[in-house]
């Protein structure tokens, strides 16, 4: 026998499913609503807080996208099958939003939307998009139809500037032009040189092609003194903007403008020469941004439209191959490969399959029809309704593995082209389960979150040094109720989560010095509000009136800094006294100013300890029987040890610790009603407690259900080794 001890420097890499003799020191057993900080410890995840309830929302069938225009101005779109809501993202107040061409474009979709200043592209998915019939491309479209370029053209045809933005003159919409009428069709001429003089307006050729323009043959119609270049007589010119993706407007007085787009028709060429593009007759899976251009996704192709020119999708001339003109490109692969997302991705764009995911690049001088180049880079089954996130420098995007859910990071190593993808969740395969609904990556943070159509939200946290990962954690957090989106703003996760049949805005901060304004602290508490008290002498109890219907035996109060006694400290539940679904009354005159919420549980249970042999290696013989343990900690107002000593069966040894208090004790048990009389403190230290079981049964876990922090650093512990050798 001897006395064994063993240092735990970290404990913040999350959960592993590996058997414990293989786990890394800084790995653990389980987590729940933890998050981790390199330069801290672990702790209490960040709580949410409390903006808004959606009144009337039903997400059934529906899909949300979140607009960040600027600093200022964030907004979540409701997209059904029958209408569009907007919401403001900070106060959740409901925009008003105009559909002047009705929401027929919407009826039975799936949707993908992508924003561009103040323009959203909404595509659905289910929409064969469509030619319109001849002769619709030389009369204007209807004057509620938008163009991006938002450049009026008065009467006559002509651009003209309007100082009013959105605005046009003498009524002409904000479109692109119309084609002119057929012309006079005159014959086939050998070259330009052979064109007539004398031939009047209107007269059209076609010059037969050589090998000047490459043996394209191309037409031409007099204009006045010159000859311009123009399209066949008798062809389906004109886009049908009813099949085609729509746009949400912000208009400059805030409300919004659900109306087709006004799309390009072709000006030149013929069927041969200036074919349609590929997505008429097709569905659009997907819409994107890249080098100033509009991209859609269509079954094996990749569609861009012509450089700053959004809604044109045709050759601009079919005398000689642009830079700037269209871009249609199928993928190369030997297998069927539907491509259902795209992102711009280190200098390129990633496409993804339901099989295989592509790498889109081009050259130095930029993306041209020449540059384009497509190649597959994986060849793992994807999730395809879940799109992928982009993280700096690598990507993440999930397959379904029979129950579970794995998840793949491709990443290009730093100083080099050598391209990578792992799959960051093969020590724990088990752990996420399979149907993810949506993945959130909060760059600055380093962190992924998965969303499960449920209350757990997966959060994956990485760190990078060098070309080596030295954090690569998975922990869960379980929101109460049905998180059903979410998206990461400026610092701020925002949640939008259904509690009792309502929608409710909610976000949490995920820095580290966030706390209420109202308090010197973070407090840790879901739903969190500052609500204002009410006084009544002849009863003597305060009244606090909820902005939504909590739930009652998780709701907790807390004294604002202001408080002259007891600041930060948590008025008794005790007192608390519900007169109606949403009004709580408490014992005594309180302050006028709280903080509220509801109380969640952080737990943290370590790995099964071994003892390491002279090189370090974990011994899987003998029987090690653990003394006590001893955890550090930093800036910590109360934990909670649970210890079982012979295993999950046998009921827990609880101890909770108040370490401001710990110096007025001689035991270790310190009482958490401490926290509702004076003043939470703050402290960093370290605190043993006994184990005394076999370290092969026995379960150790730290958790906290208060409102106050808990960070936990390090942990070390002694025990007795028996060697079976000896």
């Amino acid at each position: 026998m001897s006395l064994r001890r063993r240092v735990l420097p970290a404990i913040h890499n999350g959960v592993s499913q590996q058997p414990p003799i293989l786990r890394s020191s800084d790995q653990t057993e389980d987590e729940l609503n933890t998050w981790a900080i390199m330069a801290e410890g672990i702790g209490k995840r960040p709580p949410t807080e409390h903006l808004a309830v959606l009144s009337g929302v039903n997400l059934t069938n529906s899909f949300v996208h979140h607009i960040n225009r600027d600093t200022t101005e964030r907004y979540i779109v409701v997209i059904t099958q029958t209408g569009i809501r907007v919401f403001d993202h900070l106060t959740g107040a409901e925009k008003t939003v105009n559909a002047p061409g009705g929401y027929g474009y919407l009826t039975g979709g799936k949707f993908r939307a992508v924003t561009v200043a103040d323009y959203t592209f909404i595509v659905n998915t289910t929409k064969l998009c469509q030619l319109a019939t001849a002769g619709s491309d030389v009369t204007y479209d209807p004057d509620y139809f938008r163009w991006l370029n938002s450049r009026p053209v008065n009467t006559a045809g002509d651009l003209a500037y309007d100082a009013v933005w959105g605005g046009a003159v003498g009524g002409a919409p904000l479109q692109y032009n119309p084609n002119l009428s057929a012309g006079s069709y005159a014959g086939e001429l050998a070259s330009i040189e052979k064109l007539p003089e004398t031939a009047a307006n209107g007269t059209m050729y076609k010059i037969i092609g050589s090998a000047e323009t490459g043996f394209s043959s191309y037409y031409v119609r007099r204009n006045g003194a010159v000859w311009d270049e123009t399209v066949a007589n008798g062809l389906r010119n004109a886009i049908d903007a009813t099949t085609m993706p729509h746009a949400l407007v912000r208009e400059p007085n805030g409300t919004f403008t659900f109306a087709p787009f006004s799309w390009a028709n072709r000006t030149v060429g013929d069927e041969d020469s200036n074919p349609p593009p590929s997505f008429i007759g097709r569905n659009i899976n997907d819409v994107f941004f890249y080098q100033n251009r509009m991209g859609f996704l269509v079954d094996e192709n990749v569609v861009l439209s012509c450089a700053g020119d959004f809604g044109n999708y045709w050759r601009n001339t079919v005398v000689d191959y642009v830079a700037s003109d269209i871009i249609d490109v199928a993928v190369t692969t030997s297998n069927v490969a539907i491509l259902n997302y795209a992102l711009a991705f280190n200098n390129g764009i990633m496409a993804f399959a339901d099989q295989t995911q592509f790498s889109i690049t081009n050259s130095e001088e930029g993306l041209t029809p020449e540059s384009i180049a497509i190649r597959p880079v994986t060849s793992y089954q994807v999730n395809t309704n879940v799109r992928p996130v982009t993280m700096g420098t690598e990507v993440y995007y999930c397959g379904n593995q029979s129950d579970n859910s794995v998840v793949w990071e491709y990443t290009r190593q730093d100083d080099s082209d050598t391209l990578a993808s792992a799959e960051v969740t093969a020590h724990c395969p088990k752990y996420l389960p399979s149907g993810l609904t949506k993945m959130i990556g909060a760059t600055n943070h380093k962190a992924v979150f998965a969303l499960t159509g449920g209350s757990t939200v997966y959060v994956y946290q990485y760190y990078w040094d060098g070309n080596e990962k030295i954090v690569s954690a998975w922990r869960k957090w379980d929101m109460g109720d049905t998180v059903v989106g979410a998206e990461f703003i400026d610092g701020y996760l925002y949640l939008l989560i259904t509690r009792l049949g309502t929608l409710h805005l909610e976000r949490l901060s995920l820095q580290p010095t966030a706390k209420p304004t109202e308090q010197d602290n973070q407090v840790y508490l879901d739903r969190r509000v500052k609500l204002t008290g009410v006084y009544n002498s002849g009863t003597n109890r305060t009244t606090y009136t909820f902005p939504y219907v909590p739930n009652q035996s998780r709701v907790r109060l807390v004294r604002s800094k202001t408080h002259p006694t007891a600041p930060g400290s948590l008025v008794n539940p005790a007192t608390y006294q519900w007169t109606s679904a949403q009004v709580l009354t408490v014992l005594g005159q309180e302050p006028v100013d709280v903080t509220v919420g509801e109380s969640y549980t952080m737990r943290f249970q370590f790995s099964r300890q071994f003892p390491l042999d002279y090189q370090g290696r974990p011994v899987s013989t003998g029987r090690l029987q653990l003394r006590t343990f001893t955890i550090y900690y930093s800036n910590t107002g109360f934990f909670r040890t649970e210890v079982k000593p012979y295993g999950s069966a046998a009921p827990a040894n609880v101890e909770e610790v108040v370490p401001a208090k710990m110096s007025n004790f001689t035991g270790k048990v310190v009482g958490a009603n401490d926290l509702t009389l004076n003043k939470p403190s703050f402290q960093t230290g370290s605190y043993s407690f006994q184990v005394y079981g076999d370290a092969a049964q026995c379960e150790i876990a730290v958790s906290n259900d208060t409102h106050v922090a808990s960070t936990l650093v390090s942990a070390e512990w002694e025990g007795f080794y028996y060697s079976r050798a000896n």
